[in-house]
């Protein structure tokens, strides 16, 4: 299979990784739960996007084609000391704005997703882990602009979607 076609045919977290992965080695990636994240982290010790495992979602039926619309939960954090005062803990608050801002317009270049424009709520945190990091979270709604063609058969194996055209069959 080639890149673009487990681009083109990839799950959303695989287009998400694909994004963080292209932002650089200055970003880890984390896709979990927040129990599992809470574990993983004490081992990072750089700014970190967390893509927490979705609740819930669309999917969108048109034109021979399914897209996956779902609710995202990402979380920009740092690690920082416990015994931050306000000025630090604001400076850390808007680096991870930065690192948002730097994933958004990651993502909107990447042509895997429609653009996020406009407004995009974000909720502060901190002191939520056992590790004390801090950051903020942001739920934008993951449009792809690609879904899978309904005459293919998806099947995941090993963190590998392959993609077998019955057209053939």
């Amino acid at each position: 299979m080639t890149e673009n076609n487990r681009t083109e045919y990839a799950t959303v977290e695989d287009k998400v990784h694909h994004i963080v992965t292209s932002m650089g080695d200055d970003v880890a990636y984390l896709f979990c739960n927040w129990a599992q994240a809470n574990v993983r982290i004490d081992k990072i010790d750089t700014p970190s996007i967390v893509y927490v495992l979705p609740a819930n979602g669309d999917l969108d039926f048109s034109f021979g084609h399914v897209k996956d619309y779902p609710e995202t939960f990402l979380a920009f954090v740092s690690p920082t000391k416990f015994d931050f005062n306000g000025h630090e803990n604001d400076g850390i608050i808007e680096q991870m704005k930065r690192l948002a801002i730097r994933f958004i317009k990651a993502l909107n270049e990447s042509g895997l997703f429609e653009p996020i424009e406009g407004r995009l709520p974000y909720r502060v945190l901190y002191d939520f882990l056992d590790r004390n990091v801090t950051g903020i979270v942001i739920t934008p709604k993951l449009e792809e602009i690609n879904g899978i063609r309904m005459c293919d058969i998806v099947a995941r194996a090993e963190d590998v979607t392959t993609i077998i055209d019955t057209i053939d069959e």
